[in-house]
């Protein structure tokens, strides 16, 4: 009756077992670093559908950045945290389908800065000076600089390579609006500009 009782005892003790977790105490914005005023411990019991940060690796998670957006008092995961994205305030990512001859032939490196440069495209209307004409509706003759995040590989079926650009969110938009009709091309520019 007595090792009933202590197998029991230790049965429920399993069942009950709590663990620290990191959980947020603030809300924190998506692409915000993580501070240490982010991060609070949460005594929780230990269940194997959960996959909540230990509370021992808040050292680690401070510093990261939330690659969604956090509310007070939900437990922290590793997939709400990553790698700094080097991103900051104010800036957008927009993806840019370029083709053979929009984009340098040498290619494009992540931190590389660039012109994006609006072309006219398939009509081929030029102002008098040879340059495209600005237009009031449309992006065409606009200059906007950019920073390449990531080269994507050549699709070998449409002949299209994804190019992500950090641009400045007041541009965000109108690059977006630029890449969705292919009249650009990127202008690789020299270190330090």
């Amino acid at each position: 009756m007595l090792l009933g009782g202590l197998l029991a005892f230790s049965a429920g003790q399993m069942l009950s077992a709590r663990t620290e977790v990191l959980a947020v105490a603030r809300d924190v914005q998506v692409g915000s670093t993580i501070t240490a005023e982010d991060l609070t411990v949460a005594n929780v019991t230990s269940d194997p559908n959960l996959s909540p940060i230990p509370a021992s690796q808040r050292s680690q998670i401070v510093g990261m950045v939330a690659q969604v957006p956090l509310t007070r008092g939900e437990l922290l995961t590793g997939a709400q945290v990553g790698p700094d994205s080097g991103f900051t305030a104010g800036e957008m990512l927009v993806a840019l389908p370029l083709k053979e001859g929009q984009f340098p032939a040498g290619g494009l490196n992540p931190g590389q800065q660039v012109l994006i440069v609006a072309t006219p495209g398939s009509t081929g209307s030029t102002g008098g000076s040879g340059t495209p004409s600005a237009d009031s509706d449309g992006p065409r003759g606009q200059q906007i600089d950019a920073t390449v995040a990531e080269v994507g590989p050549l699709n070998q079926a449409t002949q299209v390579a994804v190019i992500d650009v950090r641009v400045s969110a007041n541009d965000g938009v109108r690059v977006a609006e630029l890449a969705s009709t292919g009249n650009l091309a990127l202008i690789l520019l020299p270190a330090g500009r």
